[in-house]
């Protein structure tokens, strides 16, 4: 079960790696902002900004000038994906709101001094054990901004999708952008749940990865974000199809 675990936040991490080069396809022909948004964002956290952030804790430059740059620089780069998963949802679902315009604000403003307190609290440490203690806190702050980014849009997107399925009630809406809708929400929400585990094995003082159950239920909740994602960007031609038979609707030609 814990492999399967494992297995699940690899499969996670390689279709937010798909989706997000597609959605920056898909901006490069749109031009819009929620797709350069999205797209950016994924792969900054997860082709960047993670990556980075392990290289510059590896033993043989914890602790050293190297590897605090490294590291922090990775730390930038995953933030700042963070933060353009807050600028997606305010540009999908609330363009014309001030209070959205100034979440993002400040949300970006708090990834800042979240950074800043994480690298502070990583240099007072000469071993990775000296170090993690002091940083935990700056740490789970970054995880619960993460769990909010997606939350917000889990909620949006749920939100939204119950106003598109009264309209499809009435033939005037898609059923497969419906079905999207759904599939978008259930994965911010199980990446909401992801995240609480990893707040929770932190607060408990033990490495979300290094706690078996932590690492099954990780797992689980990495299994629906990956089969969300799959099915809302990479969905096959039979499962668009079902979609459409079961709400009456002819298949496209």
């Amino acid at each position: 079960m814990q492999s399967i675990g494992l297995l699940a936040l690899g499969s996670m991490g390689a279709l937010g790696v798909l989706v997000g080069v597609r959605l920056l396809l898909l901006a490069r022909q749109t031009r819009q902002l929620p797709e350069l948004s999205m797209g950016t964002g994924l792969l900054c956290v997860a082709v960047l900004g993670i990556p980075v952030c392990a290289a510059g804790r590896t033993p043989g430059l914890v602790a050293t000038p190297l590897g605090d740059a490294i590291f922090g620089a990775g730390l930038a780069i995953a933030l700042f994906g963070i933060g353009l998963l807050y600028v997606f949802t305010w540009r999908v679902f609330r363009p014309l709101a001030g209070w959205a315009r100034a979440l993002v604000v400040l949300v970006f403003a708090s990834l800042g001094v979240a950074w800043i307190g994480l690298m502070v609290a990583s240099s007072r440490g000469a071993t990775l054990a000296e170090i993690l203690p002091r940083t935990r806190p700056w740490g789970i702050a970054m995880v619960a901004q993460t769990a909010g980014a997606f939350a917000w849009t889990g909620i949006e997107s749920l939100v939204y999708r119950a106003r598109l399925q009264r309209r499809l009630a009435l033939g005037l809406a898609d059923p497969v952008l419906v079905n999207r809708f759904l599939l978008w929400g259930a994965s911010a929400l199980a990446a909401v749940a992801l995240c609480a585990v990893v707040v929770a094995s932190m607060l408990l003082g033990r490495a979300p990865l290094g706690d078996p159950m932590a690492r099954i239920a990780m797992g689980a909740a990495s299994a629906v974000v990956s089969l969300s994602w799959y099915l809302a960007f990479l969905p096959p031609e039979r499962y668009v199809r079902r979609i459409r038979e079961r709400a009456g609707v002819p298949a496209a030609p």
